[in-house]
């Protein structure tokens, strides 16, 4: 695996095998055609309700929650978090990072993104009550166009090209607001997700 870190983005290339990237393609497709993808326009098991405007974020979205959802293979799921944690130590301990706590990975989402569509607004991962126990966000590239489709960052000046096996980890709050650019020629698949930490009420 190769690194490279820039304003406290990680980058890590190599670091999902291809043939792991081509499972989870496959399986969501199945997914898609068996009807088991989680609809998140209206209320269900993971109770998330997403109702970002189609003129701000046009895209096929599932949501997993491996730990506790029967609509997505474990073992690829297993195999993903194993080499994501991996990420994470070699990003902590780039930034001596401590948390005297436990680091949560239990849901995250697939994005499929075909030509001109995409999240195109900036936006940062702490932005309501519900998201403020997120402290990193994670991105792992699955599939990506021939042309178009980076991962700009705002306050950066700083985008980041799609390449199969890609992960990235950035800060979930507001200094690391972000958008999708569209794929120009091709389509972009890719994990989304968040390491939380849950308060100690004791604490």
């Amino acid at each position: 695996m190769e690194e490279e870190h820039k304003d406290f983005i990680g980058i890590y290339d190599e670091s999902i095998p291809k043939e792991l990237c081509d499972e989870f393609i496959d399986n969501y497709e199945t997914a898609k055609k068996n009807e088991t993808i989680i609809d998140l326009s209206k209320e269900n098991e993971l109770q998330i309700l997403d109702s970002t405007p189609e003129f701000i974020r046009k895209d096929e979205v599932m949501m997993v929650g491996p730990t506790f959802s029967n609509v997505y293979p474990r073992p690829p799921v297993n195999a993903y978090f194993d080499y994501l944690q991996k990420c994470l130590v070699r990003y902590m301990n780039r930034y001596n990072i401590e948390f005297h706590g436990t680091i949560f990975n239990d849901v995250f989402k697939i994005h499929k993104v075909k030509k001109s569509e995409g999240y195109h607004t900036w936006h940062y991962e702490r932005n309501n009550p519900q998201s403020m126990d997120r402290i990193f966000t994670y991105m792992t590239y699955l599939e990506v166009p021939k042309s178009g489709g980076e991962t700009e960052f705002l306050h950066q000046s700083l985008r980041i090209d799609p390449k199969v096996g890609r992960t990235l980890i950035w800060p979930a709050g507001y200094t690391h607001a972000h958008r999708g650019n569209p794929p120009l020629e091709g389509e972009k698949m890719y994990i989304t997700g968040w390491f939380t930490g849950g308060r100690d009420p004791l604490g």
